[in-house]
């Protein structure tokens, strides 16, 4: 130890005047200080609907994104070429061979200035991060929902997580720079594999887990770290062994000077080497061999609550009609439920209160929920055997897909090829990410999930080829739009009866296409699909796509008598009976937004908490603007809305505007920046407005008369000429020239 500390002390006087350690300082900080300023060009705040989170950690993580894929990879590069061509450019490794230290010390005394500069780097990013935040809560504030206090422990995480991540690039850097005289090769060799790496993520293309950026890139992806608890992930275990193996590799290579001397010079060393690489090569494959969880041996969910919501009872709710599957009491803020019914494999609903959380679940499986409930909203992370499945299902929900883009804008369809090629290239692409999907403890989904999903995605991709194939049809009558081996292909992989898979709305519009195909008659697609539906024989696959289309119809009616006959016709040939109640329930809903009907009654408060109720409003018309803070269409035609209150302030109407914010003050916040012209409530039972007035989406825009009964429950957006007229003929003026 004496002796490798002597030359460790050689080094760093060696190392004076290059400026290394202040350029991992420097370029470090070059990603927070960006970071800071984009922050302070734009008006722009953390965010996490409600969510609390640590605003410091927030400003810190924010900059490992570009520290991880460029700056931290880029400091290595330069930092490991300095510091060994000073030696090979001067001869200070044959120098030093020549003083009474060991090889090993030279070797590796000279990798740890290497190490010292990256736990400077690491430390520097996140100072100036830290001081980054500090700067910027003085300028703009702290966030409400937000801490300000310092999280050592994840920090400290973070930090070793990113020094492990770091070894394997580091070992490798040094091993070509110690190995290759030219200063330039090993820079440039270097370089190639950062960028290659830049190059495929810019392009969405996987990169294999060993990759040594990709291995940093983890710890930006998943600032959590492990599902599972443990300090380090897989990746950073796997870079550490390799590192070992890189490490052992460069020394003897560096001892012996040509590899036939290194790993052949003589038995001993063959043994060795080849000891070394079956040891820490197969130990490095094990690690990075993916992990499946098994199936249990019963059926049961359990978890944890936490934060400010008080949860008496949790539902778990089946995704298709809501209806309750079991009732899971909370005591002590925690659950745990054995369920005896058969569950499909499926995506499920637990109901929180007035919050749901969709999750991957089915029989056989153990699942531990973690919750965090806030007043806005909520955080749940779920291990258990269906740990994977639900991570993924949590990312393919955020992709966004350009064929459909294309399609819903009408373009390219006259290049058919293009938009099937395409469809394909697309499907692939998202089942490849499906199929190769690891969540970041190593663990992938079960066969049966995969089985599932990729007849879900490709179930989503035919209908995107269904659309083409009706666009063009309307188009181009005289020209078909053949399909080719590869939609054939996947046409093949869909099953045509799975009761199961109809619960997802793709596969009922992918069957509907099927079945109404060939009726050719004059009538629309609604009615084509409840006849074929009709003639299906008994059992859950009929029920279920019968109930599909008759809830789609009686949604779309446009009077009391068409929802009669519809219920009247088909309601009958429902074998489930819960089928039944939920159409009887919707159509009563409906039936009582029917113009003329007695407009359900809401209970809101406005910006001074003071209560306002639609019996307070009549005698006026009422014209709603139903939105969230959160909501990106509602602010859109926000300014149209107001400008209409502002036009027709002197007539017999009133233009309200009712938040659905589960966060009150968020919606405070907001509401009184706004124009006064526009009425800003907030409603007191979310749950129910959204029940009562068969809400599914907003902004939604509402017109009740002065006698409050229903003149239109869903007015076209407030942007459109047609919303205009509609306010209009209801207050009987005149049109417009």
């Amino acid at each position: 130890m004496q002796n490798f500390i002597t030359v460790l002390k050689a080094e760093h006087i060696k190392k004076k005047g290059t400026g290394i350690y202040l350029m991992a300082i420097l370029l470090s900080a070059f990603g927070p200080i960006v970071n800071l300023l984009s922050s302070l060009s734009f008006d722009t705040m953390p965010h996490r609907d409600g969510i609390p989170f640590n605003y410091y950690m927030h400003n810190i993580e924010e900059s490992l994104e570009s520290f991880t894929i460029f700056f931290f990879p880029l400091l290595i590069i330069i930092m490991v070429s300095r510091i060994t061509q000073l030696d090979h450019k001067y001869g200070g490794w044959q120098l030093m061979e020549t003083q009474p230290v060991r090889k090993s010390s030279i070797y590796f005394s000279k990798f740890t200035v290497v190490l010292i500069g990256n736990i400077i780097a690491i430390f520097s990013m996140v100072i100036t991060g830290y001081l980054a935040g500090v700067i910027l809560g003085m300028i703009k504030g702290i966030p409400e929902h937000a801490t300000a206090s310092f999280d050592f422990g994840h920090l400290a995480a973070i930090m070793l997580r990113l020094f492990a991540a770091g070894l394997f690039f580091s070992a490798f850097q040094y091993l070509l720079s110690v190995l290759m005289p030219s200063f330039v090769w090993s820079i440039l060799i270097g370089f190639a594999v950062l960028m290659t790496y830049v190059f495929l993520q810019g392009f969405e293309v996987p990169v294999p887990d060993w990759y040594p950026i990709e291995m940093l890139n983890k710890i930006s992806k998943y600032t959590e770290g492990s599902d599972l608890g443990y300090l380090l992930t897989y990746s950073e275990i796997a870079g550490f062994i390799f590192t070992l193996l890189v490490l052992f590799l460069g020394f003897k290579w560096y001892s012996h000077k040509t590899i036939k001397n290194a790993f052949l010079g003589s038995k001993k060393r063959l043994v060795t080497t080849v000891a070394a690489i079956v040891v820490l090569g197969g130990l490095f494959i094990y690690i990075l061999t993916p992990n499946v969880d098994q199936a249990y041996g019963k059926t049961v969910l359990s978890g944890k609550i936490e934060g400010g919501k008080k949860i008496e009872t949790i539902y778990l709710m089946d995704n298709f009609i809501r209806d309750t599957i079991a009732a899971i009491p909370v005591k002590d803020n925690k659950f745990s439920y054995t369920i005896k019914e058969n569950i499909p494999l499926d995506k499920y609903l637990l109901g929180l209160g007035d919050m749901r959380a969709l999750f991957v679940f089915g029989s056989h499986d153990s699942l531990f929920i973690d919750l965090k409930l806030y007043d806005a909203n909520r955080e749940m992370k779920i291990t258990g055997t269906r740990m994977a499945e639900n991570r993924e299902n949590e990312k393919q929900n955020m992709r966004w897909n350009s064929i459909l883009y294309d399609l819903e804008n009408n373009q390219g369809l006259d290049k058919p090829e293009y938009l099937i090629d395409e469809i394909v290239a697309e499907w692939k692409k998202t089942t490849n990410e499906t199929n190769t999907f690891k969540n970041v403890d190593n663990y992938i989904p079960r066969e049966d999930y995969l089985d599932y999903k990729r007849k879900l995605i490709t179930i989503e991709y035919l209908n995107y080829w269904n659309m083409l194939v009706k666009k063009r049809a309307v188009l181009f009558p005289n020209e078909k739009t053949i399909a080719t081996p590869e939609i054939l292909a996947m046409i093949k992989l869909v099953p045509l009866d799975s009761e199961g898979l109809l619960s997802n709305e793709d596969y009922f519009t992918y069957i509907r296409e099927k079945i109404i195909t060939d009726n050719k008659a004059d009538l629309d697609e609604n009615t084509k699909t409840l006849l074929a539906a009709a003639k299906l024989k008994p059992g859950g696959f009929k029920d279920k796509l019968l109930f599909w289309q008759l809830d789609k119809s009686i949604k779309e009616a446009s009077s009391i008598d068409e929802r009669n006959k519809l219920t009247t016709d088909y309601a009958s040939l429902l074998g489930n009976k819960k089928y039944v109640v939920v159409i009887n329930n919707t159509k009563r809903i409906l039936d009582g937004l029917t113009k003329g009907s007695p407009a359900p009654a809401f209970a809101t408060v406005d910006t001074n908490k003071k209560a306002v109720t639609l019996a307070d409003l009549k005698g006026k018309f009422v014209a709603i603007d139903t939105w969230a803070t959160w909501c990106g269409p509602c602010k859109v035609q926000s300014p149209y809305f107001e400008k209409s209150a502002i036009k027709y302030k002197d007539h017999n109407i009133q233009f309200i505007a009712i938040s659905v914010d589960k966060d009150f003050n968020e919606w405070l916040i907001s509401a009184k920046q706004k124009s006064k012209s526009v009425l800003q409530l907030h409603s007191d039972d979310i749950n129910k407005f959204y029940k009562d007035y068969n809400i599914s989406g907003i902004p939604r825009f509402i017109l009740i008369g002065p006698d409050g009964n229903m003149v239109n429950a869903e007015l076209p957006y407030a942007e459109q000429p047609a919303f205009e007229q509609a306010i209009r003929n209801a207050l009987n003026l005149p049109e417009e020239k």
